[in-house]
């Protein structure tokens, strides 16, 4: 082999591996699954004891969102309706029309739209004005906290 050889199998090998290296990068990720899925947790809302029945509360949770590198705290409001005994269903504050916050009207048992005028029962759905569905559900869940003859029941809500 001589020297003009040599130098073409080095030159043409380090391209080679170069570019292999490169495109295992890119594959890993375009093929990866995005985080985008996973990002829903369990938040603790609150304790039991500081809910009424049938009566919604709101809750405001700080979550964290990751958008590629940037990662930042955001505020969601959620609306809390325990039923008594063992079941808390909790309600998205964000209104399906154009995403204003609503606001629990205690006087005509309703969420009202400070926007648009919409209004949506005890159990999210519209009653009247624009918006074209009900208010969104959220997973929530009751759990049993701390020591042994002293439980605490609390709310967890999976955003």
């Amino acid at each position: 082999m001589n020297r003009r050889r040599a130098l073409t199998l080095f030159v043409n090998t380090t391209v080679a591996l170069i570019g292999g290296g490169l495109t295992a990068v890119l594959g890993a990720f375009a093929f990866r699954p995005s985080r985008g899925a996973d990002t829903a947790r369990w938040v603790r809302a609150g304790a039991v004891a500081d809910l009424e029945p049938h009566v919604p509360v709101p809750r405001v949770l700080s979550i964290s969102r990751q958008d590629g590198w940037y990662r930042q705290r955001a505020r969601e409001t959620v609306f809390l309706v325990w039923d008594g005994d063992t079941t808390v269903h909790a309600l998205s504050a964000t209104c399906t029309h154009l995403g204003c916050q609503v606001r629990w009207d205690a006087d005509s048992t309703t969420f009202r739209c400070p926007c648009h005028g919409g209004v949506f029962g005890p159990d999210g759905a519209v009653v009247e004005g624009p918006p074209s569905r009900p208010l969104d559900r959220v997973d929530a869940r009751i759990e049993s906290a701390g020591a042994a003859g002293a439980d605490v029941m609390t709310v967890m809500v999976r955003l």
